[in-house]
């Protein structure tokens, strides 16, 4: 009897027990399932750059808050407008987290999102960008710019709302204008500008005058038109921030473009003018004739900035005079082989101004041209000489050659022709016989040469001779 009563009340609390086990989990699964359901992740689902497979909703929303805390205390966000980047201020984001977990799509990935205001974007464009100005339309498409990128939750980023302005404004302006006044325009450069006007720089993009030039007709011309005509279009994106990947200079100043502004070309040398148009909007060149030279503009969506390019730290060398001989040159005449030319030097610095600030002052170049001397070609130097009766000899310094030749006052000399090596003749007394070169030279009187060798008794210091190439005459072959 003991032992049934004992087995019937173990039944009944083994039952007891069962049930009671079994309500309790059938109400945490109707409180978590159906009356507060949680919602858990598939695999492969990402919210940003935050991995929350199969994690439940709980989890993901610590991951996801503690994540990104760490990027609003490292984010790095950026506008670009045009030439001009600015940090935009986080301290104008929030966070929303419900809408970021409730939106997620399992195994997609997903975006971050955040709070971002059209008053607080409109606000940060008027006092960065204060040289523009911005409808409700272009604020409206930059706030949702900046919350496009927000959402990838990448910590250091530069948003360019440049082509989204320019795709909702059509405002284009002269962005620079320059005059090469000492320019001539020819037939030739008018060709080239022809080819050149209207030519679109395209955005992110570099431009080569020399692959230009093969893609168009431009007749002959000259290099020092191509030089000119590159030259100008050197000093218009001077005012721009366009990059300069390659320009030259030539070896002398040029005349007709301004100093620091030349960009030589020359086809044969492969010497090039390249430059890189790195805006996210095209320009327009756009060249013309003026009145005394030749005129090029660039037309675009205008810069923040103003870029200014200056030319200073001038200096100027002189030019020497390099005297060259020949026999070919008569006597009292001279010769100009080259001219010559002084030598000059610039520094050339870009000046970016916002509205009346300087911001920065940059070295663009330092254009440094060599002097030119001047090449003087003379006739090989005469030298004359007198003796003591007024006879005179010329003398050929350059080649030690004497010209026998002899004029007396008394009338008692005799002319010896100074190539035939004749004996001195004449009246009177001659303390000595001077021979230089293949003649003599007689007259009355005390005589001494003064172009060389000794004679009689006197012990004349003999000079130096040379020949017709300017070459010193050993004295053992004299």
């Amino acid at each position: 009897m003991n032992n049934k009563l004992f087995g019937t009340s173990f039944a009944a609390l083994l039952g007891s027990t069962v049930l009671f086990f079994g309500v309790t989990q059938a109400s945490d699964f109707v409180i978590d399932k159906v009356i507060f359901p949680t919602k858990g992740f598939a695999d492969q689902t990402y919210i940003g750059p935050y991995d929350i497979s199969n994690l439940p909703e709980e989890e993901a929303v610590v991951i996801l808050t503690t994540g990104v805390q760490g990027w609003f205390d490292q984010a790095q966000v950026q506008i670009q407008l045009q030439d001009a980047v600015v940090p935009f201020p986080l301290e104008t984001v929030e966070f929303d987290t419900n809408s970021t977990v409730t939106t997620a799509q399992d195994g997609e990935k997903n975006g971050l999102r955040f709070d971002v205001t059209e008053e607080a974007v409109g606000t940060f464009l008027n006092q960065q960008f204060a040289s523009l100005s911005f409808s409700e339309e272009e604020v409206t498409t930059v706030t949702e710019m900046i919350r496009e990128n927000l959402a990838s939750g990448r910590k250091d980023q530069i948003i360019d709302i440049s082509s989204a302005l320019l795709s909702s404004s059509s405002v284009e302006t002269v962005i620079t204008n320059i005059t090469f006044d000492n320019v001539e325009s020819t037939e030739e450069i008018r060709n080239l500008m022809t080819a050149l006007d209207g030519y679109i720089i395209n955005p992110k993009s570099t431009f080569s005058f020399l692959q230009f030039l093969e893609t168009v007709d431009v007749g002959t011309v000259t290099e020092s038109d191509l030089t000119s005509v590159a030259s100008i279009l050197y000093a218009s994106i001077l005012h721009t921030n366009f990059g300069v990947n390659e320009r030259s200079i030539g070896p002398i100043a040029p005349a007709a473009i301004p100093l620091g502004f030349e960009a030589s070309i020359n086809r044969d040398l492969g010497v090039d003018f390249v430059f890189t148009n790195q805006n996210s909007t095209s320009f327009t060149i756009n060249m013309n004739n003026s009145d005394t030279g030749i005129n090029l503009s660039l037309t675009g969506y205008p810069f923040v900035y103003r870029y200014e390019p200056t030319v200073s730290n001038l200096q100027e060398y002189p030019s020497k005079t390099i005297k060259q001989y020949s026999a070919f040159v008569e006597q009292n005449t001279l010769r100009v082989k080259t001219e010559g030319e002084k030598g000059v030097q610039v520094t050339v610095f870009k000046n970016i101004v916002s509205n009346t600030d300087l911001v920065e002052t940059k070295e663009v170049s330092e254009d440094f041209y060599p002097p030119v001397h001047k090449v003087e070609i003379h006739p090989l130097t005469t030298a004359a000489t007198i003796d003591g009766t007024g006879n005179t000899g010329s003398t050929d310094g350059a080649t030690g050659i004497t010209d026998g030749s002899i004029g007396t006052t008394d009338g008692s000399g005799t002319n010896v022709d100074g190539l035939t090596d004749q004996p001195p003749t004449g009246t009177g007394a001659d303390s000595g016989t001077g021979t230089s070169g293949n003649g003599s030279s007689s007259g009355t009187g005390n005589n001494t040469e003064n172009d060389g060798g000794t004679g009689g008794s006197n012990n004349v210091e003999e000079e130096p001779q040379y020949d017709k190439g300017g070459n010193l005459i050993p004295s053992s072959v004299k």
